[in-house]
């Protein structure tokens, strides 16, 4: 049985944790682990390397590595010492291990995890991820940066059409989708580290390209408007057309600049049905366009949508707020912290706050995607980069009872620390942090324990079990009850098992292990995709993998058929995520009474 507390510390002080209530009396070969990691915001640097070696030749894929190369190269030249931290990286990168800073997330805490990584679809993950980290020591090696810099923009040209449009892949018809993302990479790129000569020439083609397509646009809507249309603003593209125009801050060619004024009048009368994403965008355009009173109304608006906690920081918990096909809600996050930092820079406290957020959704996903990462080390790191030297020389003191615990080396830069206490003596684990910035940890308890005795745990997750009869009527009460869990049922009856989680945030990489009594057999038997989860039935066990679980409610419902009569134990079920194992939720064991009369309906 593992139970875990996950706890994070944004600034000096001592957090606590209750040991009595982790280890249960009464059970036996007790272990307590208790993990570590004193600056996490170099886990945005280890992302950069997601993107800055692309397997695919998409131009989105190269925009984003010449994206993250630049500002791995502009992360050196601001931070010296980070050279001698990716030197270290390096050579402990020789020697995998679970303390290694390169190793997968996957990999690690395996003893900690319900299924192993072999028995997971996620072994081709892991593998990349640990191949990524083992070239990071590389990838910031000032010449390779260079060569990657040289084959991204020659492969981005390759890509570039005559009339300035970038095609998605080669031998595909320019898109102006994939024009304007590249544009607003190559744009915001330019806002942290300069305008870059060896894409300039491209940039240009590319906004030519773009400002002719919406002044062919604004002239079909002005035809149509004289038919007697009323006109309102036509799309997401548009929007992100002006916030490029409003970066870049050129001065655009006349035709241009009335289309741009004309898509601009109809913006200002779109606030009640924009997004927080569209509102964050719109909020930097009349900033930079000089319409400051109406720009600090919208961050103001900005703010009264978020919400905050100490634990997770500022975020947005609306359906305003939509969540993106491939990273949750990060691109709203990113947009808003930078229309706050635009409109309102001496309101520090918002951004830092919202910043925490971000930092805590790297904690339990992975960001393999280029567009997610590229947001994300762009809102985290613009202006920030000063975080990479914070914590580096004071460790927090993990200590039992006031008695220090012994841990191996910290991990560069990271300062991970990881160790295991068998048998532990004491009744309160402390963490004294003496100073700034995020950092966070966690500890895990394991033990034996009859089955039967389970209680209900849950950290960041909640999951809950229930076994239905064929008509929908519970034939066992939730097992956070505190009745006998105990049901009766006929051989030959078809049950459904119903599990709901609840999760507290986006998650990574999930995984749940729902243990079956000996008398229930799936009448799914084959492997395959079912309720947004991979579903592969075993001996005494269903398993459920999810690549993303996305915060709020999930249920899962299987049916299996009772066959043999006698009296059982279904064993828990688990709910964990394999990316940051410190989220973990169990549900009790249920005991099962079979008879043995068979079941009209089955005869």
């Amino acid at each position: 049985m593992t139970r875990t507390v996950p706890f994070t510390q944004h600034g000096a002080g001592v957090q606590t944790v209750d040991l009595t209530k982790l280890l249960p009396a009464g059970t036996t070969q007790q272990k307590l682990t208790v993990e570590y990691t004193n600056n996490p915001a170099w886990l945005m640097v280890q992302s950069l390397a997601t993107v800055g070696q692309p397997l695919e030749h998409s131009a989105i894929d190269q925009a984003a590595s010449y994206y993250s190369n630049r500002l791995a190269k502009a992360i050196i030249d601001q931070n010296p010492q980070a050279k001698h931290v990716f030197q270290q990286w390096k050579q402990e990168g020789n020697h995998i291990s679970q303390l290694s800073p390169l190793a997968s997330q996957l990999e690690k805490n395996q003893e900690l995890k319900d299924v192993v990584l072999s028995e997971t679809p996620w072994v081709a993950d892991a593998d990349r991820e640990e191949e990524q980290k083992q070239r990071l020591g590389d990838f910031f090696d000032e010449n390779l940066i260079e060569n990657r810099l040289a084959t991204a923009v020659e492969k981005l040209r390759k890509l570039q059409r005559a009339d300035g449009s970038f095609s998605w892949y080669p031998d595909m018809p320019g898109s102006t989708m994939v024009t304007v993302a590249i544009g607003e990479m190559l744009t915001r790129l330019g806002v942290m580290t300069g305008q870059q000569a060896d894409v300039k020439a491209m940039a240009d083609k590319a906004y030519n390209y773009v400002g002719r397509e919406m002044v062919d646009l604004v002239r079909e809507m002005k035809r149509m408007e004289r038919q007697g249309h009323k006109p309102s603003f036509p799309s997401f593209t548009a929007l992100r057309w002006l916030y490029i125009c409003a970066l870049d801050g050129r001065q655009p060619a006349a035709d241009v600049k009335s289309a741009n004024e004309y898509l601009y009048r109809l913006l200002k009368r779109e606030v009640k049905r924009q997004t927080i994403y569209e509102k964050a965008l719109t909020a930097v355009i009349l900033a930079r366009r000089g319409d400051t009173r109406l720009a600090q109304q919208y961050v103001q608006s900005l703010k009264e949508y978020s919400v905050s906690t100490e634990e997770m920081g500022r975020y947005y918990d609306t359906p305003r707020a939509g969540y993106s096909w491939y990273d949750y809600k990060i691109p709203t996050e990113v947009a808003a912290i930078e229309a706050v930092q635009t409109v309102t820079p001496d309101d520090r406290q918002t951004t830092d706050e919202m910043r925490r957020w971000l930092l805590q959704q790297k904690r339990t996903q992975a960001w393999d995607t280029p567009i997610n990462s590229v947001n994300a080390i762009y809102a985290f790191l613009n202006g920030n980069s000063q975080l990479l030297a914070t914590n580096s020389q004071q460790p927090t003191v993990l200590a039992i009872d006031g008695q220090p615990i012994e841990t191996p080396q910290a991990t560069a830069g990271l300062g991970y620390v990881k160790t295991a206490i068998h048998q532990p003596q004491g009744s309160t684990l402390t963490a004294t942090k003496t100073t700034e910035g995020t950092s966070w940890g966690a500890v895990y308890a394991q033990f034996f324990q009859q089955t039967a005795a389970i209680e209900a745990s849950q950290s960041g997750i909640r999951v809950t079990r229930e076994i239905l009869a064929p008509v929908g009527q519970s034939l066992a009460p939730e097992p956070s009850s505190s009745s006998i869990r105990r049901s009766t049922f006929n051989v030959g009856q078809r049950i459904r098992v119903r599990i709901t989680i609840e999760s507290q945030r986006d998650l990574d990489f999930v995984q749940v292990v729902d243990r079956r009594a000996a008398c229930m057999e799936p009448v799914r038997q084959l492997s395959g995709y079912q309720h947004g989860a991979y579903c592969s039935p075993k001996d005494n066990a269903t398993h459920y993998f999810y690549y993303g679980l996305s915060k709020g409610k999930h249920v899962i419902e299987t049916e299996y058929y009772v066959d043999r009569a006698g009296t059982y134990e279904t064993g828990t079920c688990t709910v964990g995520c394999a990316y940051a194992p410190e989220y973990r939720a169990t549900a009790p064991s249920m005991t099962l009474n079979v008879e043995r009369r068979m079941l009209d309906v089955e005869r």
